[in-house]
């Protein structure tokens, strides 16, 4: 079966327990109403964590998107010390009409539904069967002709860099140590580690309760499970019939105005997410 771990400073984790088989139970009718933007355009943004543009249809089962609705304790919370400034600000952003959903159950909505459908740093958080069933289940929740766009950590990107550093260390360049320190954990680090990130951010009363409910990074759901590259991804997205594989930029896509909606880049144009691989495809 299917498992999810919701991260207080991630996105929603879908993940395997033990057994030789996997199934989602895909919601055939539209359990939620359908936002559209003022051009008519249904859009879907999965596992959205923080990040948002709240005239898209956002999903996620993060405590963010259940503590939302709970406007009123969510304050209280902030002035009780319970919640740092850092995460009543993020709160304070998120979409008040987020949909908290749990995706091992599949996606809310009924098939042909959306014009696009997005996520960004969540796939490399499934294993790799999970991947494959969260992936058909994007598609059957895509119209005809709708977009795609994955945005994961790019293996190809990260490991060049690691390969300059590791030919820095064998030239001798004095900062050569730092940088292959630097990217040999930025490869290795979020598959192994221990600690979980948000809660090391918090006082030291609240990291001790939250070790108790979230125990470590795993049971948090915060590990990375694979990683891909444009080959990789595209011939998995290929195996689902989407087609016109393509990848992109921070700032280019085929979908229509995408620069405004500003979920891979800030307000300045800088990428939220560095060494990331973005790639389209469509149904």
């Amino acid at each position: 079966m299917l498992r999810i771990t919701a991260a207080m400073d991630d996105t929603t984790i879908l993940q395997r327990s033990s057994g030789s088989s996997v199934s989602v139970p895909a919601p055939r009718g539209g359990r939620f109403p359908v936002k559209r933007l003022k051009d008519g355009r249904a859009a879907l943004n999965l596992a959205c964590g923080t990040r948002m543009d709240w005239s898209w249809n956002n999903v996620d089962f993060s405590p963010y998107a259940r503590l939302t609705r709970y406007r009123r304790l969510s304050r209280l919370l902030y002035r009780a010390g319970a919640l740092s400034p850092q995460r009543y600000q993020r709160l304070c952003d998120v979409d008040p009409e987020i949909v908290a959903w749990d995706l091992r159950r599949g996606i809310p909505f009924a098939d042909d539904t959306f014009d696009v459908v997005y996520h960004s740093h969540f796939l490399e958080h499934l294993e790799r069967h999970a991947a494959t069933i969260f992936l058909a289940e994007c598609y059957r929740v895509l119209r005809p002709g709708g977009t795609i766009r994955i945005v994961v950590p790019d293996l190809q990107l990260l490991v060049s860099a690691y390969d300059r550093a590791l030919r820095d260390c064998e030239r001798g360049e004095p900062t050569a140590p730092a940088a292959h320190e630097h990217w040999t954990r930025e490869l290795f680090d979020q598959m192994v580690r221990t600690e979980v990130s948000g809660t090391l951010e918090q006082k030291p009363w609240m990291r001790t309760v939250e070790g108790w409910l979230r125990t470590d990074a795993s049971a948090a759901g915060e590990l990375h499970r694979w990683m891909y590259d444009q080959y990789s991804l595209g011939r998995l997205l290929a195996s689902l019939s989407f087609r016109n594989v393509r990848k992109e930029s921070a700032h280019t896509s085929r979908i229509r105005d995408w620069g405004t909606f500003l979920l891979d880049v800030a307000a300045d144009g800088t990428p939220c997410k560095p060494y990331s691989l973005y790639i389209e495809a469509s149904k």
